[in-house]
């Protein structure tokens, strides 16, 4: 996609969302969680996400994005994901990938992290390692040669409690628990370990059944962060705008468009 037609799109969906903004009470923007005029299968493969950050609306020129491209082995799994970079429209090579390694159960065991270094080769950087238990369900991943670590925990088969481990201070640095409501995942609720209280709050919020828009909050009740999500006629998620709320947040509003084969 070039990058003319990229600022243009990203104007266009600015505008919709500028136009719906922002009753706290009312949520309007529900109601344009559909995006009819772009359509596919239903439980399509993905292809490629395009991710554009930028200063403000009016600054179209201060768009630059990355594109991640999706490739699949032969039994229809992710095989290999590739970052490349746009310039002037253009891509000028890839500047990171990652492979997939599943096991004989069909379970994902490795993730191969690969980064363009500056004599332009690829090196291996990192790689993660999953663990499974007689359910089926991840409990833990790792980072190889390194010791770092998420732990998973579990209440009738669902994710109730992740767990950040620290190889240098040789603790749980920080943990979430996770809240439902008639089976989906509503609040993430991060804890400090130092003195078990919560510092950040993480809300999703539903449109039939799809995660239409998730809030993040801190611990003073102050709103971060609010991310909106899109969705063809058939479910797909095809456009998601991240919006930082923040004036000390050192991140930085985004755009991602989703397609697909």
């Amino acid at each position: 996609m070039a990058m003319k037609n990229y600022v243009i799109i990203t104007l266009v969906f600015a505008c919709l969302l500028l136009s719906c903004e922002k009753n706290e009470t009312n949520d309007s923007f529900f109601h344009d969680y559909r995006v009819d005029d772009v359509l596919y299968p239903q439980n399509a493969k993905l292809k490629q996400v395009s991710t554009g950050w930028y200063l403000g609306l009016f600054q179209p020129e201060a768009v630059w994005y990355l594109q991640d491209e999706y490739e699949y082995d032969d039994f229809g799994r992710i095989g290999k994901v590739s970052r490349l970079m746009y310039e002037d429209g253009k891509i000028v090579g890839v500047i990171s990938y990652d492979t997939y390694i599943y096991n004989d159960k069909n379970q994902l065991e490795k993730i191969m992290h690969y980064h363009l270094n500056l004599d332009e080769n690829f090196f291996n950087q990192s790689n993660e390692i999953y663990t499974y238990d007689n359910y089926g369900n991840k409990i833990k991943m790792q980072i190889e040669d390194r010791g770092d670590a998420i732990y998973y925990h579990y209440d009738n088969n669902r994710l109730v409690r992740k767990e950040y481990y620290d190889r240098y201070h040789n603790k749980v640095l920080m943990h979430i628990k996770y809240e439902y409501n008639k089976g989906k995942l509503v609040k993430e609720i991060f804890y400090s370990t130092e003195n078990n209280k919560p510092y950040r709050t993480v809300v999703h919020s539903y449109k039939n059944y799809l995660n239409v828009k998730t809030e993040e909050i801190d611990h003073r009740n102050d709103k971060l962060r609010e991310t909106r999500r899109y969705y063809d006629k058939n479910d797909n998620l095809i456009y998601l705008e991240s919006e930082e709320l923040s004036l000390v947040s050192s991140a930085t509003s985004f755009i991602s468009m989703y397609e697909y084969y």
